[in-house]
């Protein structure tokens, strides 16, 4: 009878025990990566991190400025490619000539200052709208917009929208998914945008990939952008 009730005790706490934490589990022929926000001398600059998957091929990680014209228009860039892929930085207003243009296959994180609160459909419709204008002023073929929607990852709201469709800078139609999230700082917020580009033979598994790094972006709450 002791025995009995011995076992059914061990039982009874073992069920009522909490479960061990697990370990981030990095999907295959992907890696962890993490981004740490560089500051700016004598700028308003980001401060934070953000941590995310991205496939294995992109082992080059490049860090530089992309300077505007206008105020509050610079935006840090941080760039997931291959070595062997075209290692180009675009900065400034002009342009032509310093973006690859053949092919593209990476993922560019994007953090500038930002006026809104956060991400909405309206702001999206707005950025759309502007992009329509935009390429029929230049002469470029109209972007298909194949999905647009808000997503919540990892307690920040995204907006994702997927779509078809060249740009100024390349005029030829290509994959492309962009994220966006607005995040408080504490005197300037921030737009943090994920834009993956694909411009490949084979696209057909560029959207599957996206949004799985997508889904394992985490930024950095403990060290908050100011």
């Amino acid at each position: 009878m002791k025995i009995t009730l011995l076992l059914l005790l061990l039982t009874l706490g073992a069920c009522s025990a909490p479960p061990p934490e697990q370990a981030d589990s990095v999907p295959a022929g992907f890696i962890k990566r993490t981004v740490a926000f560089k500051t700016r001398p004598g700028a308003l600059s980001p401060q934070g991190r953000l941590t995310l998957f991205v496939p294995q091929r992109y082992d080059t990680l490049l860090t530089w400025v992309d300077q505007a014209d206008t105020p509050m228009g610079d935006k840090l860039k941080y760039r997931f490619t291959n070595t062997g892929g075209c290692l180009l930085q675009e900065s400034g207003f002009k342009r032509q000539g310093r973006y690859c243009q053949d092919t593209l296959d990476q993922l560019t994180v994007e953090v500038r200052a930002s006026n809104r609160a956060e991400q909405t459909l309206a702001a999206v419709e707005r950025e759309i709208r502007h992009r329509q204008e935009a390429e029929r002023a230049a002469g470029i073929a109209a972007t298909v917009w194949k999905s647009k929607k808000l997503a919540v990852i990892h307690g920040r709201t995204f907006s994702v929208v997927e779509s078809f469709g060249g740009s100024t800078l390349v005029p030829t139609p290509y994959e492309q998914l962009t994220a966006v999230t607005i995040v408080a700082g504490q005197r300037q917020n921030w737009e943090v945008a994920l834009h993956f580009e694909c411009k490949q033979p084979d696209c057909r598994k560029f959207a599957e990939q996206a949004y799985t790094t997508l889904q394992s972006v985490v930024l950095d709450t403990g060290t908050a952008l100011r």
